[in-house]
């Protein structure tokens, strides 16, 4: 159901030119708890086979009622923990609803942790260490700025500080996928507003394991101002295996010991991956096993970060992470794209049922301002970390704008607050309502922050150039020369699987993605679309290429195409396909260094074969 629903959303986002995050979200709000509750129908009942199914695994017997549907309470009430009268239909309601929210939950989680390994496949430690202050600095300002306002409005409104550290640490991380994903849309990810805002993104991400150690601490801080003690909070795995409580300091004792087991791990993994995997696995040469190898790991190192009391979240990341920087990654992408979009739909239009608006009609007023003063917070501390990091007040405060809602792992955080109850039902409804709304806004928002700021900023051009001040060297040094290949027919085909074995980084454009797929499944840059527009040739680094080869059949598209990548590169090797020899001349005063003619090459071959007949 939720993929049906993504569909039709997606069509519909695509007939009317509009971010696709904004169909899903609203497509799961009307399917969800918010109109429809397909969903809930459909859950309720897979829940309760599913407990029904364990319960008799487990050798318990469940109570046999004439209804089936109080049958199917008690079984939903065996897995949710909840003791129900199964004569109350409001109480069995209410554990449908409990049901449901775990069964989307645990999707969201899914749909978000496939999204942050496309993240950690992007990320690079090396370019990391040349932009430690972008990460630390910029990060910590961040981060520190919205916990700050935030835990002071809610004390000052009478709320409790440990409540408003709580929400403070969830509002403060931002969505990673969803602003990466527009800014390499964009073709703004590697600008210098683009670099900083993805490194205060990562940060955020790191920044959940401490996070979790405060809320644990808030969590066991709480239970014992209530009288709860011990059996309000349950300790992590990690904890139990070492014996320890949920007090704060067993708390931090075992997230603490947990993170260090885990970056030790990672550490190793890549080690081991960098140093024998690579090689051992490009030799097979198997598209097949190359997938199944990246969802072992990608499980495996969740499963430890679980294991650990660390979220899945951080694992998947950390996964992506270890594939990164090696000549197998670009492959990696290629083969599991449609797994990324497809999860990444199952997110969004999760996290759009989850939201139950009825909620909202107790108190809008409240929730209005929340949802404004959330931007105004985040933007404005997200704005005083850039302008510390180099960018003018305007960029800063357009950038801040664009980092303004709420991410993927502040729905980990507010689970976990949720579940320790911290925060009630109602509190973490408003701050859904919040997240999904200020998501809504972030396409716009940074089409809008892109426009307005001065050229040589977002100019994707201009971004090496201007790290290469900052820091005295390349942000990216590329080991090999690279080469564009525009069409994939049979000729462009081979001149790029030769171009290739020649040791050059090999992009290509067609027009059809079809015939780009077989090469993108082996590792090769490949990008959809007219190669005659300037953003497609900006997108696939056509102003870095040392060689560009028009394979097009088409003189007439073979012209547009070579004036546009002369213009944009005056410096490359420019080579050109054409069918009549006529237009040879017109595609060399266009730009091309060398024309190989249709008609000419086969007259040669033809007069050749002939010559060997007689």
């Amino acid at each position: 159901m939720i993929l049906i629903a993504g569909f039709i959303a997606g069509v519909i986002c695509r007939r009317f030119r509009l971010p696709m995050v904004i169909g899903y979200l609203l497509i799961g709000a009307f399917i969800g708890n918010g109109a429809l509750n397909i969903l809930q129908m459909h859950v309720t009942s897979e829940v309760a086979v599913d407990a029904k199914l364990a319960a008799n695994a487990a050798g318990e017997l469940l109570p046999v009622a004439s209804d089936p549907q109080e049958s199917n309470n008690a079984a939903i009430a065996k897995i949710t923990g909840d003791n129900i009268d199964l004569q109350s239909e409001e109480e069995s309601n209410g554990v449908a609803f409990r049901a449901e929210h775990i069964v989307l939950d645990n999707l969201a989680h899914l749909g978000a942790n496939l999204m942050l390994f496309a993240i950690g496949l992007h990320f690079s430690p090396s370019e990391l260490a040349k932009l430690w202050k972008f990460f630390l600095v910029g990060g910590l300002v961040q981060m520190l700025g919205v916990i700050g306002m935030i835990t002071g409005f809610v004390v000052l409104i009478g709320g409790d500080w440990k409540v408003g550290l709580m929400i403070g640490s969830a509002v403060s991380l931002s969505s990673t996928v969803l602003v990466f994903k527009s800014l390499e849309d964009m073709g703004q990810a590697t600008s210098p507003s683009g670099v900083r805002a993805v490194a205060i993104l990562l940060f955020q991400d790191v920044a959940v394991v401490p996070l979790l150690v405060v809320i644990g601490i808030l969590a066991a801080l709480a239970a014992g101002a209530v009288g709860g003690g011990a059996d309000d909070v349950m300790p992590s795995r990690l904890a139990s295996m070492m014996g320890l409580g949920v007090d704060p300091q067993s708390q931090l004792l075992s997230l603490g010991t947990g993170s260090l087991i885990f970056v030790a791990v990672v550490f190793l993994a890549r080690f081991i991956f960098v140093r024998y995997g690579v090689p051992y696995i490009h030799g097979l040469r198997s598209v097949e096993l190359l997938v199944l190898f990246t969802m072992v790991l990608l499980i495996g190192i969740s499963l430890v970060a679980f294991l650990l009391g660390l979220p899945g979240a951080l694992g998947a990341l950390a996964a992506g992470v270890i594939l990164s920087e090696t000549r197998l990654t670009t492959q990696i992408t290629a083969v599991t794209i449609s797994l990324r979009e497809t999860f990444s739909a199952i997110f969004f239009v999760s996290l759009g049922a989850l939201f139950d608006p009825s909620g909202l009609f107790v108190n809008p007023a409240f929730t209005i301002l929340a949802l404004f003063g959330c931007i105004f917070v985040k933007t404005f501390a997200a704005a005083v970390a850039l302008r510390l990091l180099g960018l003018d007040l305007v960029s800063s405060l357009a950038m801040g704008l664009g980092l303004s809602q709420l991410g993927e792992l502040s729905f980990v955080l507010l689970s976990n607050g949720l579940s320790v109850k911290l925060i009630d039902h109602n509190t973490y409804q408003t701050v859904l309502f919040v997240a999904l709304t200020s998501i809504i806004f972030t396409p716009l928002f940074l089409n809008f922050a892109i426009r307005i700021m001065p050229a040589h900023l977002h100019n994707t051009d201009g971004g090496d150039d201007y790290i290469d001040q900052v820091h005295g060297e390349r942000f990216a040094a590329h080991v090999k020369r690279k080469a564009l290949v525009v069409g994939v027919g049979p000729i462009g085909g081979q001149v790029a699987a030769y171009l290739e074995s020649s040791g050059f980084d090999v992009g290509l454009i067609d027009m059809n993605p079809v015939n780009l797929h077989p090469f993108a499944q082996h590792g090769f840059r490949t990008i959809a679309g007219n190669a005659a527009d300037d953003a497609t040739l900006k997108r696939i680094d056509a102003h870095n290429s040392t060689l560009i080869v028009v394979a097009i059949p088409d003189d007439l598209l073979a012209y547009e195409v070579v004036e546009a990548a002369r213009k944009m590169n005056g410096h490359c090797l420019l080579v050109s396909r054409c069918r009549f020899k006529d237009n040879r001349e017109r595609l060399i005063k266009r730009g091309a260094d060398m024309v190989i003619c249709g008609e000419n090459e086969l007259g040669i071959a033809m007069i050749k074969a002939v010559k060997k007949l007689l």
